[in-house]
């Protein structure tokens, strides 16, 4: 598990990049802390106020995607791009 924080400067495209990770089985999530309160704000049920994202675009029902349907097996270096969504 890692955590990385990003400033997101105006007319720019975050980019995170995780070095010298082994290959293997890995899942991202990412959410825009829009108030800088470092949490992810949600309404009274539980629905996130700012945007979210998984990797392969996972959805979860009623929370968070599973590890199964957002996990990625990366092999060598490479590029994956995760986008953010309001629900």
């Amino acid at each position: 598990f890692r955590k990385l924080s990003l400033e997101i400067k105006e007319g720019t495209v975050p980019l995170a990049e995780f070095k010298d990770l082994p290959p293997g089985p890995y899942a991202v999530s990412a959410y825009h802390d829009e108030n800088d309160n470092e949490e992810l704000d949600s309404n009274w049920i539980g629905i996130p106020r700012e945007g979210v994202g998984s990797s392969r675009d996972a959805k979860g029902t009623m929370g968070p995607p599973s590890y199964e349907d957002a996990v990625l097996e990366i092999l060598k270096s490479q590029e994956i791009e995760v986008s953010l969504a309001y629900l």
